[in-house]
């Protein structure tokens, strides 16, 4: 077959959107297209997005990348059928991350304004797919949840602490009670070795600037969990070993495995009554290992 008549090599677009949950606030997304050889195409630099927004960039990035298949891993619960309380993935999840100095927010109906009938997350979900079964994905769009903070934990980024477990880096600026600039340097670093590691130059450019602010704002951070975000999306299309925390019935969580992420997860599915094999899984995506 002549050049001419080849097919074009298929695309993926992966997308890293850090949402800001409500419809009046802004997060960050950024976006990159790997090809069929493993290399990857960059497209922009993080930007900061409400849902309208990011809904917009991705349709634009489709519309000209024209991708065999988008993955969308999102910050944000997209399974919420509990009235009140906790879902049950964040029960589980809850535990490693408050033993590193963290907390997790419950996601409920009641929180009209993030998970309500109207909540513009349903609407973008709409746009691509619906919450996708990271087990057995079938649409050509797909949207995952992830967490930045449980992806931290996995990843090993945790930093020296009396506790045995360690404790999450403290780079939220908004917080400045407890912001931490070396915290801010070190996550900036631990992600620029990710990001160099699969030759993202633009990307990798990005993170150093905003590594050398001694005032980074709230939208930096965003930025930096939208890169979070996309690094987990890299492990999927990857088909690097994931862990799925929770179900497709009540909610769940996707990041990349850590073994001792795994079995604090486990042990707290046995303390709870729960089967850690039908709450605790690792996978790679379209190939289960139960």
């Amino acid at each position: 077959m002549s050049d001419s008549r080849r097919p074009p090599p298929e695309t993926t677009l992966l997308i890293g959107f850090d949402s800001a949950w409500t419809p009046k606030n802004r997060g960050a997304i950024v976006g990159v297209v790997r090809k069929d050889d493993g290399t990857f195409r960059e497209l922009e630099q993080p930007r900061i997005a409400n849902f309208t927004e990011a809904a917009s960039a991705i349709s634009k990035w489709r519309s000209s990348e024209r991708p065999a298949a988008t993955i969308v891993l999102l910050d944000q619960p997209i399974i919420v059928t509990n009235t009140a309380g906790q879902r049950p993935v964040e029960n589980l999840v809850a535990s490693p991350v408050s033993l590193r100095y963290g907390g997790v927010q419950p996601a409920n109906t009641l929180r009209v304004d993030m998970f309500g009938p109207k909540a513009p997350v349903w609407q973008f979900l709409d746009q691509f797919g619906g919450a996708a079964d990271p087990l057995n994905p079938t649409a050509d769009s797909q949207v995952f949840e992830t967490y930045p903070v449980l992806a931290v934990i996995a990843l090993g980024w945790v930093l020296h602490d009396k506790r045995i477990t360690g404790r999450l880096p403290k780079y939220n600026p908004k917080r400045k009670k407890t912001f931490s600039i070396d915290d801010w340097h070190y996550v900036c670093e631990q992600l620029s070795d990710e990001i160099a590691a699969r030759q993202l130059s633009d990307l990798g450019k990005w993170i150093s600037v905003v590594k050398q602010k001694q005032s980074p704002c709230k939208s930096d951070q965003d930025g930096l969990d939208a890169c979070i975000c996309l690094l987990v999306a890299l492990y999927l299309v990857e088909r690097k070993e994931c862990l799925m925390v929770g179900n497709t019935d009540t909610g769940y969580i996707v990041v990349p495995n850590g073994d001792g992420l795994r079995r604090e997860l486990e042990e707290r599915c046995k303390k709870t009554n729960r089967d850690p094999s039908l709450w605790v899984r690792t996978f790679a995506l379209n190939a289960v290992k139960q």
